[in-house]
């Protein structure tokens, strides 16, 4: 297929991709145009039956309500009885939603049932609803409610289905009758483009092609058509004229060029005999310059190279100094490894003792820190007991001065019972004499009665009651002021034992006060030594952290020691491969190595104690310090 493609004519291809493009176009536009349409012209159609729909449950509003099928039908039958108009099914329900009327035309397939347009309507719609869901199927469902009800509720509603066949039809000759006049505008179009391209490109194309198969086969003399046209044809022919002039030049280009060949083989004769004693030569030169080489492959400098000739005098001596330069080099090379080698050995010698020096201040520093530490922890602790005994004393202080307070309230009390003993003792003297007086009045009232006879027998035997009444009265009232008098001088004994408690108790006061500021002497003097220590333990466990961090360094300057010194021995062992001259030999002074220690196993840092607050150093820390 892509063979047959490169094979078509420009104007074949041309044609083939306008035709293409104007038949996606014209799909494009029918497609539009179907849609457009088709969404127009349902668009006014559900407008209308909208309206329909509203007009039918005005009218079926009484039927519907009393239950009259009949009455319902009267509403749509014009719809019903016309098929033009495009209604396809009718249903009514009550507000219970049991249908009272459902119509379907004859010959629709693919519609509704009645039970399935109720279950549609249990969300009781309260205003006019299009369903375009059933457009696939060629219909369209539209309910209306009926007018409401006195509560403001809808009495029934109307479900109507319409056919969008016709609208379909209609759309589909509307697309037809655009369809066909673009594809004749289109074929006209192409017909006149296609003359065109064959009258303006076509047949010069082909005449330029046929010209330039001519000049392939050697045709240099016809001339090329064209040129004085403006366009691409033209360009083409001009430049097809060029090749033309060009191939003219290369044939007279390649006589000139066979003669001079014939001139030339002469030439090519005499030169080859200077040529193959000249590579003779060089041939010698060669081989003793690659055996010279040889040897300096092998690590042999102390060779030279003999005379080779005049031409090759230069040569000569540029190898020799070269391998003298080399080869003193070699000797330096060796000289200052040996010297690397001893300054490496003494270098890891003294690092290895100043990392055990380290470590052992380390060890020792983080000992100390860690006792230090463990000082501050218990005066800290002390210092926190001793918070609390001053809490505690202060406590008591505080109980001392509430308990002085009762006892001094204890005293008043006592006084005031002192006090009312004695007002008691006199207000019971006054009853002592009232009985007193009553006593001399009842014995009085007892003359006066005997006096009387038997008139005052009674009023005698009264006088007696009273008598005896106001004697027992006199002696009760002895014996409480002999208990009063008892209780006072109790009273007194007790207010003098709380006097004496309440002395003692101030003396305790002021006692515990002299111990609170004691104790808070103890707990400031604490504070000091807690906060001195404490500014003692932060200073050396920066000092331990740099110690550490010192120990690493040390650790890591030994190993780059050790590292240097192996690649000193390195150095001197590839050194010592190479073999030199008595000349640079005598510049090698060998150098005894020195005696050193086996490099020590890397060394951990000290262990760290329980309760050290010392931080140790991270990886990178001592190249911070």
């Amino acid at each position: 297929m892509f063979q047959f493609l490169k094979t078509m004519p420009l104007t074949a291809k041309l044609a083939a991709i306008i035709v293409a493009v104007n038949l996606c176009g014209i799909s494009a536009f029918a497609t539009y145009t179907w849609l457009y349409e088709t969404r127009a012209l349902i668009d006014g159609a559900k407008a209308n039956w909208s309206k329909d729909a509203k007009q039918f449950a005005s009218l079926a509003a009484g039927g519907v309500k009393w239950g009259k099928a009949n009455a319902v039908r009267d509403a749509y039958s014009l719809y019903r009885d016309d098929p033009s108009l495009d209604l396809v099914q009718f249903s009514a329900f009550n507000a219970e939603l049991t249908a009272v009327d459902t119509w379907t035309r004859d010959g629709v397939n693919g519609l509704p049932a009645s039970a399935d347009l109720a279950k549609r309507l249990s969300a009781k719609p309260e205003k006019t609803t299009i369903d375009d869901s059933g457009i696939s199927a060629g219909v369209v469902t539209i309910t209306a409610p009926l007018p409401l009800d006195k509560s403001g509720k809808a009495t029934g509603y109307v479900v109507t289905n319409w056919s969008v066949e016709k609208i379909a039809s209609e759309v589909r000759q509307k697309v037809l009758i655009s369809v066909l006049t673009q594809s004749v505008i289109t074929a006209i179009a192409i017909v006149a483009f296609l003359l065109a391209m064959r009258s303006l490109v076509g047949r010069p194309i082909r005449i330029l092609s046929e010209r330039i198969s001519a000049l392939q086969k050697g045709d240099l003399a016809s001339p090329v058509t064209y040129r004085e046209n403006g366009d691409e044809i033209g360009f083409l022919a001009r430049a097809l004229e060029v090749f033309r002039n060009e191939a003219i030049a290369k044939v007279e280009r390649e006589q000139a060029a066979a003669e001079q060949s014939a001139s030339l083989d002469s030439e090519r004769a005499r030169n080859a005999l200077l040529t193959e004693e000249a590579s003779n030569t060089q041939r010698l030169v060669m081989t003793a310059l690659a055996n010279a080489l040889e040897k300096l492959a092998a690590g042999d400098f102390s060779i030279n190279l003999a005379d080779l000739g005049p031409e090759f005098d230069k040569l000569r001596q540029d190898f020799n100094n070269m391998v003298q330069a080399v080869a003193a080099a070699l000797t330096e090379i060796k000289t200052a490894s040996v010297a690397v080698e001893s300054g490496s050995s003494e270098l890891a010698s003294s690092a290895d003792q100043l990392a055990k020096r380290t470590e052992q201040q380390a060890a020792a520093l983080e000992q100390t820190a860690a006792a230090l530490d463990e000082v501050t922890t218990t005066v800290r602790t002390s210092s926190q007991r001793a918070e609390t005994a001053g809490k505690q004393v202060e406590e008591t202080k505080r109980s001392a001065h509430v308990s002085a307070t009762v006892v001094r309230d204890a005293i008043g009390a006592m006084d005031r019972i002192q006090t009312s003993s004695s007002q008691i003792g006199r207000i019971i003297g006054v009853i002592d004499e009232i009985a007193f007086q009553t006593n001399l009045l009842a014995l009085n009232a007892g003359v006066e009665a005997a006096r009387a006879g038997e008139a005052g027998k009674g009023f005698a035997v009264v006088a007696q009651e009273v008598r005896e009444l106001a004697q027992r009265s006199a002696n009760a009232a002895k014996e409480i002021k002999n208990l009063i008098t008892v209780s006072g001088q109790e009273v007194a004994a007790g207010v003098g034992l709380v006097n004496e408690t309440g002395d003692a108790l101030l003396k305790i006061e002021e006692q515990i006060n002299r111990i609170s500021d004691s104790i808070a002497s103890i707990v400031q003097s604490y504070r000091e030594q807690a906060t001195g220590l404490q500014e003692i333990n932060g200073a050396i466990n920066q000092m331990d952290q740099a110690t550490q961090q010192n120990a690493a360094m040390v650790e890591e300057t030994n190993a780059a020691c050790q590292e240097l010194l192996t690649q000193g021995r390195l150095l001197q062992d590839s050194a010592g491969r190479f073999t030199v001259g008595a000349t640079a030999a005598s510049l090698y002074a060998p150098v005894q190595p020195v005696d050193r220690q086996p490099r020590p196993e890397p060394r951990a840092l000290a262990k760290r104690y329980a309760g050290s607050a010392a931080v140790a150093a991270s990886s990178g820390a001592w190249e911070e310090f």
